[in-house]
């Protein structure tokens, strides 16, 4: 019976010393797999592999090359459907905003859900004459304005938190949803071939849009077109806002967010593009080789990336045999977002366009101001990538940031600005707000003729 105790002790002991190699065993096992995830995490960027592979690595290096649309995205892909101009007509008054952002996004979360509703639940376009274009401008509804052309099945995608309507085709900057004939339509002018169709909607008129569309009154604003030929304004584009109010619009200073490169700012440039190699120095700024990738961050205030032609991209958004441009779209405005959009302050990104192209697309994105573009030197833009058989091959982020300078600028009455280019023969000219920057430390808005 004595000697029982120490055998009890010697069996802890031993069972003590098995409990620690087991935890030792499972420590280097997950030590083991993170080593293993952290060494093919450029690998996979490089190929696109996915399934147990990628998820794996996921857990321990999320990739910021995310191409999909999410299912938490729905406030991200709100944001970008704002429109800057908006007019509602009530069947008696309009009352229409723009050249104001806070003023816009407010009547937007009111009044959007009708674009939403409209979008998701359109049905196959018809062609239809510019006249029943200009009725439906001229019935109660709602009319938006987003500046650049955006794919209508990305924009029903953004209303429709993630749910795209496949039966839309073509591009569209503005978009109408109108009571006609008793019916409520979708409405809109396709940029792809300028052409005019109209679609049957499931949107309720009468206890919903009617609700929707009252209260505002009207504040003065009008198509070029309602004016007549004999107003002085029937040379220019005829679905031009003209406002009774004259804009005042605001100065902002200007800077290059990248003028002073340091390691901070690199890391989190590279960071965002799924860069993890170190860099050397290159005049004006610093260049990472990756195989045959390069990325080059200039103290001039560009991001440039290109990858030898017929190699592996580290940003898949499709396949060779085709596309899904909803994907493309969300994919590169992600990346705009998480870059040239995480430094601009008061300025705001807008898909400026889409284009087909002999070997894929090019897709373009622009700043605005207070719903004005801005003007970069050379016709540039903020961001600009060349997707080729189902990657992004090439892209040039321009970095630019606009604050608040507590000013703003005298420009001429709209009327008057309007008049004024009429009498220089503008043949359909759009008179519009613009802010030119020029690399100043200041930007300030005028009238220009598009």
């Amino acid at each position: 019976m004595q000697q029982s105790k120490p055998r009890r002790r010697r069996r802890r002991r031993n069972q003590g010393v098995e409990r620690l190699k087991t935890l030792l065993i499972v420590l280097l096992s997950l030590s083991a797999v993170y080593l293993t995830g952290l060494a093919l995490i450029q690998n996979e960027a490089a190929s696109g592999t996915q399934g147990l592979l990628g998820g794996l690595i996921s857990l321990f290096h999320p990739t910021h090359a995310d191409s999909t649309l999410s299912s938490d995205s729905g406030g991200q892909l709100t944001a970008a459907a704002r429109p800057v101009r908006i007019a509602l007509y009530d069947g008696e008054n309009r009352y229409a905003v723009q050249y104001d952002t806070t003023q816009t996004d407010k009547l937007y979360d009111s009044v959007g859900i009708l674009l939403g509703e409209a979008l998701t639940s359109a049905a196959r376009p018809v062609s239809v004459p510019e006249s029943d274009w200009r009725t439906a401008l001229q019935s109660p509804g709602i009319w938006f304005d987003f500046l650049g052309h955006i794919p209508l099945e990305t924009l029903s995608a953004w209303t429709g938190e993630g749910s795209g309507n496949t039966a839309l085709t073509g591009s569209v900057r503005q978009i109408a949803v109108a009571r006609v004939d008793g019916e409520v339509r979708l409405y809109y002018h396709n940029e792809s071939d300028s052409l005019y169709y109209a679609c049957e909607t499931a949107v309720v008129y009468e206890g919903h849009m009617d609700q929707l569309l009252s209260g505002y009154g009207g504040n003065g604003t009008f198509f070029v077109f309602e004016l007549g030929e004999d107003s002085g304004y029937s040379g220019l584009d005829p679905y031009m806002l003209l406002s009774a109010a004259t804009p005042t619009p605001t100065v902002y200073r200007a800077s290059n967010p990248l003028s002073s490169l340091d390691d901070t700012l690199i890391g989190t440039l590279q960071q965002a593009l799924s860069f993890q190699t170190s860099y050397y120095p290159i005049p004006n700024g610093i260049r990472i080789r990756e195989g045959q990738e390069t990325l080059e961050i200039s103290s001039t205030g560009t991001v440039s990336y290109s990858t030898a032609e017929g190699t592996a991209s580290r940003y898949p958004v499709g396949s060779e045999s085709g596309y899904d441009v909803t994907e493309i779209v969300e994919a590169t405005r992600k990346m705009a977002a998480d870059t040239v959009g995480s430094y601009c302050a008061a300025a705001r990104l807008y898909l400026m366009a889409v284009e087909k192209t002999d070997d894929g697309l090019e897709v373009r994105y622009g700043y605005s101001l207070n719903g004005a573009e801005v003007s970069l030197p050379g016709g540039g833009c903020a961001a600009h990538f060349t997707i080729q058989d189902g990657q992004i091959t090439a892209f040039t982020l321009c970095f630019r940031r606009y604050e608040d300078a507590g000013q703003t600028s005298l420009v001429l009455q709209e009327r008057m600005a309007a008049a004024a280019l009429d009498a220089l023969s503008p043949e359909g000219r759009e008179l519009l707000l613009c802010y030119r920057d020029n690399g100043g430390e200041t930007v300030q808005a005028g009238w220009v003729a598009k």
